[in-house]
């Protein structure tokens, strides 16, 4: 079987490895893609189990059957930033790097490889809750109502994809991979493809729809299925998106960054303040879990806090 080792940026660090490490982390890597986990996620698991790899050979640790101390050492020696003896590696990192370890030993254990996984008995650090970064109403209306200086086409294009984002809360890779086909004929809704291959309809607001049409009208002719173009016709990629964005906030003058998940989460935000139930915000989000569409409650209850020491006699609080 022929398996895609395409591992950039590790490439170089891979072709280190023992043949045995090389085949095992190839295997792997084919079981999430059958599995249909993200690009990003397998990119990820990779690299960290490249790094785990590197950090075997060097210390002679035998990398197929690690002890639970061999781990906890390697996470060690990853805590600090090696250029700066000062910066520590965010907990959350290596969460993420644990997290790694133990599906691709729980793998082999399910495989009958080992005979049990060894990292099982370790816990993951403890992380700072996750605070979720949104635009505030005036920032909102500033951003979307911008007009740049680029080639009308693409200005349009530009419009209609900042006008995407916030409508329909999609992310960055839905809004690449949309396809022509999957919008309706009134233009009011888009069939996008989300994590794990997951189909969903996302809805357009009459911004959108009137930024898209324009677009559309003015759109260079291409083969390509995909709605949004790059100055070549060729479909933009995400990181034309980011690139595109990030050109927005600087001839905005605009201080926060700017990027396609900022919009995600003012579109979340910004619906629980209306008072949408959070069920339905998690369906138009795409998130499998209610846990994760948690995360923007905690604005919307400092915005009603702050509404409360604003507005109430007794609520202000003295300096």
């Amino acid at each position: 079987m022929e398996i895609n080792s395409n591992l950039e940026p590790n490439k170089s660090d891979f072709e280190e490895l023992d043949e045995v490490w090389k085949n095992e982390i190839l295997e792997f890597k084919l079981s999430l893609e059958i599995k249909n986990r993200s690009p990003h996620t397998i990119k990820a698991y990779i690299a960290d189990l490249i790094q785990f790899g590197i950090f075997c050979k060097k210390e002679e640790i035998n990398f197929l059957e690690p002890i639970h101390t061999d781990v906890r050492t390697y996470l060690a020696s990853r805590s600090i930033d090696k250029k700066n003896l000062s910066n520590k590696l965010e907990k959350n990192s290596l969460s993420r790097k644990l997290s790694s370890l133990k599906k691709f030993y729980e793998y082999r254990y399910v495989m009958d490889r080992i005979p049990e996984n060894p990292i099982q008995r370790i816990s993951f650090p403890k992380t700072k809750k996750k605070t979720v970064k949104n635009l505030n109403p005036v920032e909102t209306t500033t951003v979307l109502e911008f007009q740049g200086t680029k080639d009308k086409t693409l200005e349009i294009r530009d419009k209609a994809i900042v006008e995407l984002l916030y409508s329909t809360g999609a992310r960055v890779s839905e809004i690449v991979n949309a396809k022509l086909k999957n919008l309706s004929s009134d233009y009011k809704e888009l069939k996008v493809l989300g994590k794990r291959s997951k189909e969903r309809i996302v809805y357009l607001g009459t911004e959108a729809v009137e930024y898209l049409k324009e677009y559309l009208s003015l759109r260079l002719e291409s083969t390509h299925e995909e709605i949004f173009l790059n100055h070549n016709g060729s479909p933009i990629t995400e990181r034309g998106i980011f690139y595109a964005l990030d050109e927005r906030r600087k001839q905005m003058g605009f201080s926060k960054k700017l990027n396609p998940h900022k919009f995600r989460h003012t579109f979340a935000s910004d619906l629980l303040n209306e008072g949408a139930d959070i069920r339905y915000v998690q369906e138009l989000l795409g998130h499998k879990n209610l846990k994760t569409t948690s995360i923007y409650l905690s604005i919307t209850q400092e915005r009603l806090k702050e509404i409360y020491r604003k507005a109430h006699p007794h609520g202000k609080i003295k300096n």
